[in-house]
């Protein structure tokens, strides 16, 4: 999808939340390295959306598997890509609705290489999220140029 069409579907998605509408708070688990990042992006989104978030922050590990043991979200922002797949082999995500967010370093090999082929951090919908648009608008509000810049002085790498 290209860049203007996404523009008009975050508008669209923030406009149906706005702030004079009271929707139940978004369930987002997310690695705790995100923290800082996420507690200061938390409430830009619930200002501009009326949406609080509600901030479920472990290891990776431990949230997929709360994930498979059962327990609601409606967003999973896991710090690499294997818990995320294994989210999305269990049935448990929306592949549709899966964004890249961050450029994970890249791994260095012991003769001191870097892989060519760089590894992201994504976030992606809960197939069974109750809050399915205002986690949609999460999404695109993570790749916004706000988030962008709170994530950047986080020293975390920008696709």
């Amino acid at each position: 999808m290209n860049k203007p069409m996404m523009a008009m579907l975050a508008a669209g998605f923030l406009a149906a939340l706005s702030p004079g509408t009271r929707a139940q708070d978004l369930q987002v688990m997310a690695d705790s390295v995100f923290q800082p990042a996420l507690k200061e992006l938390a409430p830009l989104f619930a200002e501009r959306t009326g949406t609080q978030v509600r901030l479920s922050l472990a290891p990776s590990a431990i949230l997929a598997e709360r994930l498979l043991a059962g327990e609601s979200a409606d967003v999973f922002f896991p710090a690499g890509d294997r818990h995320l797949r294994q989210a999305l082999e269990k049935g448990l995500v929306d592949v549709t609705l899966k964004r890249n967010i961050l450029v994970l370093p890249e791994p260095e090999t012991p003769d001191g290489d870097t892989n060519a082929e760089p590894a992201y951090a994504a976030a992606a919908v809960m197939a069974q999220s109750a809050q399915r648009v205002q986690a949609m608008a999460f999404l695109e509000f993570l790749a916004s140029d706000a988030a962008r810049g709170v994530f950047a002085r986080q020293g975390f790498g920008l696709p």
